[in-house]
C-alpha cells in the first residue's frame, strides 16, 4: 500500500473544497428590482424617460410599474 497516493487524493479533496467554497462566496447575490417608471416624476407626458433610463441596469425578473399598477415583468 502506498502510502503517498492517500496523502494526494485527500489533499485533492480538500483543495477541491476550498475552490468550491470560494466560488460559492464570490457569486453576486441577485434580486428582482421594481422600477417606478418616471422616479418621483411618475409616469406623465413632461418626463424624458431616456435620462431616467440612463445609470439604469435592467435584468431579468426585474418588474416596471406606474405607481401602484406593474406594466411589465421581465
Amino acid at each position: 500500500m502506498e502510502r503517498g497516493s492517500g496523502f494526494g487524493s485527500s489533499t485533492m479533496v480538500v483543495a477541491l473544497a476550498v475552490l468550491v467554497s470560494a466560488m460559492v462566496v464570490m457569486v453576486p447575490e441577485v434580486s428582482a428590482t421594481r422600477w417606478t417608471v418616471g422616479s418621483n416624476m411618475g409616469w406623465t407626458s413632461n418626463v424624458n424617460y431616456t435620462i431616467w433610463a440612463q445609470g439604469k441596469h435592467f435584468y431579468n425578473g426585474d418588474w416596471l410599474s406606474k405607481g401602484g399598477a406593474m406594466l411589465f415583468d421581465f
